[in-house]
């Protein structure tokens, strides 16, 4: 039976670990350099979801912008 270990990490992670490829810092690409960076060790992403919310309303009740606090991305490989 294949064992597996899994890995959680959030968005501002994965941007730190792309800016130390890339050398750059707050830009879009850390993101893809980030993913590429931990699929390079061997992990595969399973998941990504958003956890928790935050909205703003003006002063008439109305919903003006709906944003996500934390985006997290969950990683699995083998277990060896």
């Amino acid at each position: 039976m294949m064992k597996w270990e899994y890995r959680t990490v959030d968005w501002g992670e994965i941007r730190k670990i792309g800016s130390r490829v890339t050398g750059e810092d707050f830009i879009d690409a850390n993101v893809d350099a980030g993913l590429n960076a931990i699929g390079e060790e061997g992990w595969e992403l399973v998941d990504v979801y958003v956890d928790g919310f935050s909205s703003h309303r003006g002063n008439k009740g109305e919903e003006l912008l709906a944003s996500s606090r934390y985006v997290k991305y969950t990683f699995k490989r083998p277990r060896e």
